[in-house]
């Protein structure tokens, strides 16, 4: 057992669990867990968890309409092949539209099917996020996109309601399309490490601003994110809004392979206990696990406006800290060779991925290479990843 996990195993389980709301950290730091003690049998605290809409609530036109079965995946993303559609909005006015709750804007939404016939969906469209919102980050800012429930019935938007949009960010150079694809194969990498994921579907989209009409339309890639809710209902779990929760409460095994993975593609913008970038899941009984998201700031992405945060001590995003727990049952040996296992694969990823150039292709295999390189070496692996965890 690694050091630092031993002293933490070696804490009383006798204290009682320590629940206070923190302070909002920078992104990329989080202070360390304020209080020790057993998770004993009291449950976290269930308030509102600071997330962009958590559960979708039906819009009264839905009532009424079919619901994703338990344990199901919707059409959306039963597929990894790229889907390409017409975005029809006020694109100007989406861009204005620059606080944390703006109006819903008309939209509407075509795209041929595989018969080659036209599907035409009436949506709603509104901006959303937090640090992309802002105009200073991104002239094009992520969106959302409503659907009618009952419309969609029979279509490859069937059981959709509310959806992220992951977009661009800018318009102007190649490399915020590449931001975007690399983003969009975070989310496939650990697709490939656990079924305890957000499912996402990269999609080519022209986008036509219905007040300038005269405007040559943009064409650009961007992904959609599975929702919450309907990620609960695939892996049979549910979700239970929290402020926070003692880190001890995961399943080990799994929280240390969020933790690696992080390490992996160079991410330290995530709280596995403050639920930053992180949605707590419960599975049966008292198992909970931490389901990642949102990785503009990570190593690999590499966006320009990513800064690491100066409790980190580092250069630059691209370099790695290890930011897991202790969890003194974590079998490393397996986790390894989970990621080893799954090597192949995701590489694979990216071969005749839309729209990739040979450059950034090039760069990302190299930095997953460093990662390999650091969990292939004993001393390496031990320094980087066993001992650095932190202690609760």
């Amino acid at each position: 057992m690694p050091p630092a996990a031993r002293r933490n195993s070696m804490r009383t389980i006798l204290l009682t669990l320590v629940l206070v709301l923190l302070a909002a950290a920078p992104r990329g730091a989080h202070a360390p867990w304020p209080g020790a003690g057993s998770v004993g049998a009291q449950e976290p605290d269930q308030e509102a968890m600071p997330r962009d809409s958590v559960v979708n609530e039906l819009d009264a036109e839905d009532e009424g309409a079919p619901s994703l079965p338990a344990g199901a995946t919707s059409p959306l993303f039963a597929d990894t092949e790229l889907l390409e559609f017409t975005l029809e909005t006020n694109i100007d006015g989406l861009k204005r539209d620059r606080e944390e709750e703006n109006e819903e804007r008309p939209g509407v939404l075509r795209m041929t099917t595989d018969d080659g016939s036209e599907l035409v969906l009436d949506v709603k469209v509104r901006t959303r996020g937090n640090f992309r919102l802002k105009r200073s980050t991104c002239r094009f800012p992520p969106i959302r996109l409503n659907f009618q429930k009952k419309q969609v019935v029979g279509t490859v938007f069937e059981y959709q309601d509310k959806l992220k949009l992951v977009t661009h960010c800018q318009d102007r150079g190649d490399r915020w399309e590449q931001n975007v694809l690399k983003e969009y194969s975070i989310y496939r990498i650990f697709n490939e490490l656990s079924d305890r994921s957000f499912q996402v579907r990269l999609a080519r989209i022209t986008y036509i601003d219905t007040e300038n009409p005269d405007d040559d339309p943009l064409v650009r890639l961007a992904f959609l994110i599975e929702r919450d809710d309907q990620m609960a209902i695939r892996l049979e779990g549910s979700l239970v809004e929290l402020t926070q929760m003692h880190p001890a409460r995961y399943e080990a095994q799994q929280a240390a392979l969020v933790s690696v993975f992080q390490y992996m593609v160079g991410n330290t913008d995530w709280s596995a206990y403050q639920f930053h970038n992180i949605v707590p899941m419960r599975a049966e009984g008292p198992i909970w696990f931490p389901v990642p998201y949102d990785f503009d700031w990570s190593g690999l992405v590499d966006a320009p406006y990513a800064e690491p945060a100066e409790q980190l001590s580092i250069r630059n995003v691209k370099e790695r800290v290890y930011r897991g727990f202790c969890w003194p049952e974590t079998d490393y040996a397996a986790l390894y060779q989970q990621f080893e296992d799954e090597r192949a694969d995701i590489m694979a990823i990216y071969d005749g991925m839309p729209g990739i150039t040979e450059d950034t292709q090039k760069s990302v295999t190299r930095y997953l290479d460093e990662f390999y390189d650091v969990i292939g070496n004993e001393g390496r692996r031990r320094r980087r990843i066993e001992e650095a965890c932190r202690t609760w």
